[in-house]
């Protein structure tokens, strides 16, 4: 798709146009009338108003298709209401041959920048689709759209820009979650990052197992060991200011497929585990937009990537390995290998200079009991840094809801044989899964860990985003990259 923005006034004659509708039930004053008298006659509809209920008028070549979507409270609303009220507006036009979409952006409490930025993001959410391996085009739902405009005042040039940036890279995100485990190996993993890396001019490397083990990465590499899929560490490095050293380090838990290993999981929802590498997809992802976008700031980005499977060679309950920090590390439940693969992620790139680190991974099932489906679990230190990134990533678009990480937590996964233990009871298992990955953060890095075990997926379509992989977190990363480039 291609977006363009136009004046409100210029935007009569559009094959769709999109409105938004508040409680107080004003259309914009920028309408054309006949659009105004659609849309005033459709608000007096019930539940017209109701958030993202979308009704519909058909009209001729003149008046064209009129989307009205309930943008609830007018007080409520912000940029992410914005972008929901664009995907659902969207997302209306699923089986219609809409070639072209207006879409009036309110910049109302929000601003220009941000009202057309969030339209962008959201129309981009809207145009996809999970269904891709299906072989009959009847199937397919997506409207063949080839432009979205968005009316709004004032140059928006680089809001247009950068929600197209984002946009892509959460479909991204999206798509290389949802393949299949069989299409979606560790080494085509790193043949989508050296894809894009090519296009995002950034710089790639991939290390194999021999480079690996080299390194010391005993952690990671006991997760690889049941599998006959070689493990991929892939890494991508972006300089916008030149310089050494990295301002961000993003890193992203890679299990192109979990069985839990020996300590294997129940069959029940096992085909969702095809996605335990969303870690991994958002920061590859994350890394194209930046890309694109070029902030002037050092980013690193680490994907370490694998099967875990019970393979005759595999890791068995109560193995011991050395990970890459020189800790030990008891294995006791072989299922709890996301953080295995993430302490080595998060040395090496501590190692590599970066003095901020941000891992992203669908790390544990505790998490979702305790936050459900709507928010991301937010773990880190210190404090500043952690209220920082919960507030770029909430403007970003990204819930998130800090969790606690104290010393009695930390002292829970020592190990009796080892330095410390991948599992310690079900009990405050998100928190002790952070201790964890805290035990590989060096004394001056600034950390967070995002475990987005409840918020990568959606079973469903909601009224304003499709069912399947969410893509959580890629909003936030693009986001921080963002910040410390002004910072």
């Amino acid at each position: 798709m291609k977006f363009r923005a136009v004046r409100p006034a210029d935007a009569s004659g559009a094959e769709v146009t999109i409105v938004p509708l508040f409680d107080d039930k004003q259309t914009p004053k920028s309408l054309p009338r006949a659009k105004r008298a659609i849309v005033e006659r459709l608000g007096g509809e019930r539940g017209a108003t109701t958030l993202y209920n979308v009704f519909t008028h058909v009209g001729g070549d003149k008046d064209g298709r009129v989307v009205v979507v309930g943008a609830g409270k007018r007080s409520e609303y912000d940029a992410e209401r914005a972008r929901n009220i664009a995907s659902a507006g969207i997302k209306s036009l699923w089986r219609t041959d809409a070639k072209a979409a207006t879409i009036y952006a309110d910049p109302t409490a929000i601003g220009e920048q941000r009202a057309t930025q969030a339209a962008v993001e959201g129309a981009h959410f809207a145009m996809w689709r999970p269904e891709a391996h299906r072989s009959k085009p009847e199937d397919r739902r997506l409207p063949p759209l080839a432009t979205v405009t968005i009316a709004v005042d004032g140059n928006v040039k680089d809001a247009l820009r950068r929600g197209d940036a984002v946009g892509q890279a959460v479909n991204l995100a999206r798509r290389l979650a949802n393949e299949p485990a069989n299409k979606m190996t560790p080494s085509i993993v790193a043949q989508e990052a050296r894809a894009v890396a090519k296009d995002a001019g950034v710089d790639i490397e991939v290390l194999d197992r021999r480079k690996c083990e080299s390194l010391g990465m005993w952690s990671y590499l006991s997760v690889a060991q049941g599998s006959h899929q070689p493990p991929q560490f892939i890494v991508l490095r972006y300089r916008g200011r030149g310089g050494k050293g990295y301002d961000l380090g993003m890193v992203g838990k890679g299990i192109t497929f979990d069985s839990g290993g020996i300590s294997i999981k129940p069959a029940d929802g096992m085909h969702h585990m095809k996605a335990d590498m969303t870690g991994a997809a958002s920061v590859i992802a994350a890394m194209g937009a930046i890309g694109a976008l070029k902030p002037k700031v050092n980013v690193i980005a680490i994907a370490p990537c694998t099967e875990n499977l019970p393979g005759g060679g595999a890791t068995k309950p109560g193995d011991v390995f050395t990970s890459m920090s020189g800790k030990t590390v008891e294995v006791i439940n072989t299922d709890a290998e996301g953080r295995l693969v993430l302490v080595d992620g998060i040395t090496y790139a501590q190692r590599e200079g970066a003095t901020r680190v941000v891992d992203v991974a669908t790390l544990t099932g505790a998490i979702a009991i305790a936050l459900g489906n709507h928010f991301s679990g937010l773990f880190g230190r210190p404090d500043t840094f952690v209220e920082e990134v919960r507030r770029v990533g909430g403007e970003a678009g990204d819930r998130l809801w800090p969790m606690p990480l104290t010393d009695e937590y930390r002292n829970e996964i020592k190990s009796d044989i080892a330095d410390i233990t991948n599992s310690a009871g079900r009990e405050g298992g998100a928190i002790k899964a952070a201790a964890f990955l805290d035990a590989a953060v060096e004394g001056g890095t600034e950390w967070a860990h995002l475990d987005i075990a409840g918020t990568f997926w959606s079973d469903r379509d909601r009224s304003h985003a499709p069912k399947g992989p969410q893509g959580p977190s890629v909003r936030t990363l693009v986001a921080l990259a963002e910040h410390y480039a002004r910072t």
